[in-house]
């Protein structure tokens, strides 16, 4: 019950609120007085929380000698306050990033760790595309982020991919590494660079310890250094299969 009151309490209700929500759904139509007893609130300030709880819509009253209460159903009051709180962040979202626009220098590098955390930013980026996608992914991240690549190509978004591993991804135009066990010893880990519209990139490190890093940002020279980067390894993919042996001796350092 403590969670329940605290979860509550984390959607901008006061405890004293909680406690006679949650009082009311295990025993319904009683009178103020009886609520009191039932939710620990003091006598002396239920009428206060009621009558908060019923401009809130979260209770109502029946009856008038005496008065008594009896709770909206619970997923009526979070079904609204979902709807609320979507519709405030939508706002935000627009009138923010606005704002940030219009006074941003575009050359903040920002870092963030931890795979969960990066692949959410991915996604996120992925989610933004307008049109283009330019990719460098192994298959490990592969399955986390294929479907928002698939409905990004669904809007028209052009998808250029590096793939280091056998997984078909049948999105976009595919290129297939073919050189993940070396690259991988060398670099003891797997990377990903993804770049957005030409406005963004996202470049992460995943270690074979478990441990992850990544750097985001808008700098302009550093979104079109990283697309040259994918670049460049879609042009020796291409050219390792049409030479074969002889382009892999070019390549060697």
């Amino acid at each position: 019950m403590k969670k329940i009151i605290s979860l509550l309490q984390s959607l901008g209700f006061s405890q004293y609120e909680a406690q006679v929500y949650v009082a009311l759904l295990k025993k319904s139509n009683i009178t103020g007085y009886e609520l009191a007893k039932k939710s620990g609130v003091p006598a002396s300030k239920i009428y206060a929380i009621l009558n908060r709880l019923e401009a809130k819509e979260m209770i109502q009253t029946v009856g008038s000698d005496p008065k008594k209460y009896i709770p909206q159903p619970p997923q009526d009051i979070l079904s609204r306050i979902k709807g609320n709180y979507l519709q405030t962040v939508n706002i935000l979202a627009d009138k923010l990033e606005q704002v940030y626009v219009e006074t941003a220098d575009n050359n903040h590098i920002f870092n963030i760790s931890g795979r969960p955390v990066i692949i959410r930013k991915i996604l996120d980026f992925i989610g933004e595309a307008q049109t283009s996608l330019w990719l460098s992914v192994w298959d490990e991240e592969v399955e986390a982020i294929s479907k928002a690549l698939l409905q990004a190509q669904e809007r028209g978004v052009k998808i250029s991919i590096v793939h280091f591993g056998r997984k078909k991804l049948n999105i976009g135009k595919e290129y297939r590494h073919g050189r993940e066990h070396q690259i991988r010893i060398e670099r003891g880990g797997r990377r990903i660079a993804l770049i957005v519209d030409d406005s963004k990139v996202i470049l992460g490190h995943f270690l074979e310890d478990g441990s992850s890093n990544a750097a985001w940002t808008t700098n302009k020279g550093l979104v079109l250094l990283a697309k040259d980067y994918v670049i460049h390894d879609i042009y020796t993919i291409r050219l390792a299969q049409k030479f074969g042996e002889e382009a892999e001796e070019i390549f060697k350092i």
